[in-house]
Parts: C-alpha cells; structure tokens; sequence
C-alpha cells in the first residue's frame, strides 16, 4: 500500500513539475508566503479531526527545486483503513501548474465554492491556488476487503483540509 501511495505521490510532484517546465515559468519563489514547508501548513490535529485515527509526525517526502511535500501517516479508524495524507507546496510556477491541470479536464474539476480549487477523483487529491502558491492535499487510504480493492472517498476530508492549508501559505 505505501508502495502505491508512494507512486501516485510521486505522479502528483512529477505532474506538477512537467507542468511548470512546459510553461516555462521557473522563476523567484513568490514573496510574503506564509510559510513554504508543507510539513507545518497543517497540524497533526487536524488531520486527526478530519480522518480519525492516530496521526503520525509529518515527514518530509519528495522536493524539487520547485515544490515540497509532507507525509503524514494516518491509523486506521472503524470506517477508514490506514493510510498516509500527503500535502505538496508548489512555490514557484504555481500560476502555470495550476492552469495546466485545469486544463486537464478529465482529471481535475474545479470545487463548487471554493474558489481556484482543483479535485482529481482518481489521484484523491485537491488542489488550491492561493496568490503565487499552489497547495495540495492528497489521501491514500485504500480498501482491499471487501474486493475490489478500492479507496475511501475522502474529497470531503481533503477539501476541508486544502482549505486550512491555503490559509497558511
């Protein structure tokens, strides 16, 4: 399961980054942010009101010059398995990412109000431009029983929890 968490993870950063490079847009990170560590943009106790479950320090998870994640583990609760909640800071391009992705309409959908918001069913994640910086939280929290395997619908959770981050950054 971290396995695939880890890969979905890494296709997030990777489409992110490939959306940046495409528009060329690498410029100066943006000034007056907040914060840019996506491990302090949301606190432990959050994630635990929003999923339940025990919540594990944040780890830092994969950088690039452009952006940074956090991964923090989530304990599985009587409606929801295990899983990790990812939050992923773009600092710098975040404009270009953000209408990059918009144009990926068979993927990414915009919210009904929240404003520059962006959800992926598939890759279970949302996605807000707040200013020069895009900020998404992305859940990993797969079913195996009953099969199919499936994942727990947490757009709900992650919207919530977007939102608090787009707050800080």
């Amino acid at each position: 399961m971290t396995r695939s968490i880890g890969v979905r993870a890494a296709t997030v950063a990777a489409a992110f980054a490939l959306t940046v490079t495409a528009f060329g847009m690498l410029g100066a990170a943006p000034a007056g942010a907040a914060t840019t560590n996506p491990c302090k943009v949301l606190k432990k106790s959050e994630i635990q009101q929003a999923f339940g479950g025990t919540v594990g320090s944040g780890k830092k998870g994969l950088s690039t010059p452009v952006s940074a994640q956090c991964e923090f583990p989530v304990g599985a609760d009587a409606d929801r398995p295990a899983g990790t909640v990812i939050v992923h800071v773009m600092t710098t391009g975040a404009k270009a990412a953000y209408t990059g992705l918009k144009k990926i309409s068979s993927t990414y959908v915009p919210i009904d109000g929240v404003a520059n918001s962006l959800y992926a069913e598939k890759l279970h994640v949302v996605n807000i431009l707040k200013g020069d910086v895009l900020v998404g939280v992305q859940g990993g929290f797969t079913i195996t029983d009953p099969l199919p395997i499936h994942f727990y619908d947490d757009k709900t959770q992650l919207t919530d929890l977007a939102q608090i981050a787009a707050k800080r950054v």
